[in-house]
């Protein structure tokens, strides 16, 4: 396959992780639905609308679903850089405004965004990439991740908050993409996405501007540091082969 389909199907595969979540915010906005509850309920349906066709869409392009990352994977000391990132936001204290239920339709939502955006972004984009080569599998699918969520910039939000987050973003797919050429595995990028995901919306309620920005610039260092290690843990294990 030459690159420029390659990048071609990469981009489109980018506007179609677009497409679900913004038709679901459509949807929200013109019924002016206003409860937690129901609209995590209506955004984890339409993302697993998405996880239904991004089978049908994997299918289609004739890779295998354990070719795509779809396997049990095995946990590295990755792990603990990562559980130290995900436990930082809790120094700002928890959101108590979550009952029960909201709770149950927050874990149904953001399961369902691991699982797509995951396996759009580390699954079959990171493949396509790789017939180019490995760096540009991980570059690339960092890259499309953050530029995914550069569409924050349109709903109003601080602009520094923003392009920090796009920075996050950025980083977290990196290591993502890390971790998966690693294990060969989506299973632990898949959860941490959704922990991360569920995490934020549980500590993101009242936090002024400024603690935010620490904790976010914080998150950021780690993975930083966390990106360069697995990176020499790559091209060392390249070099044995």
């Amino acid at each position: 396959m030459k690159p420029m389909t390659i990048i071609r199907k990469a981009v489109l595969l980018l506007l179609f992780s677009l497409i679900i979540p913004t038709s679901a915010g459509v949807y929200i906005s013109i019924k002016e639905v206003t409860d937690p509850m129901t609209i995590y309920i209506i955004n984890g349906s339409a993302m697993l609308a998405g996880c239904l066709l991004l089978l049908f869409i994997i299918q289609k392009s004739r890779f295998q679903l354990k070719e795509i990352g779809f396997r049990k994977g095995s946990l590295g000391m990755w792990i603990i850089p990562i559980l130290f990132i995900e436990a930082i936001p809790f120094i700002a204290g928890l959101n108590t405004d979550f009952s029960l239920s909201s709770f149950t339709a927050l874990c149904f939502f953001m399961v369902c965004v691991g699982i797509f955006e995951e396996g759009i972004f580390r699954g079959i984009l990171f493949q396509y990439l790789k017939r180019i080569n490995l760096s540009t599998a991980i570059w690339g699918s960092a890259v499309l991740f953050s530029l995914g969520h550069a569409a924050n910039l349109l709903s109003g939000k601080s602009i520094t908050l923003t392009v920090a987050q796009i920075l996050f973003a950025f980083l977290f797919g990196f290591v993502a993409a890390e971790i998966v050429a690693l294990t060969n595995s989506l299973q632990w990028v898949i959860i941490w996405h959704a922990v991360h995901n569920i995490v934020d919306q549980m500590t993101g309620g009242h936090t002024p501007m400024a603690m935010q920005m620490l904790l976010l610039s914080i998150q950021c260092v780690i993975l930083l540091v966390l990106a360069v290690v697995l990176w020499r843990k790559l091209w060392i294990k390249k070099s044995v082969r």
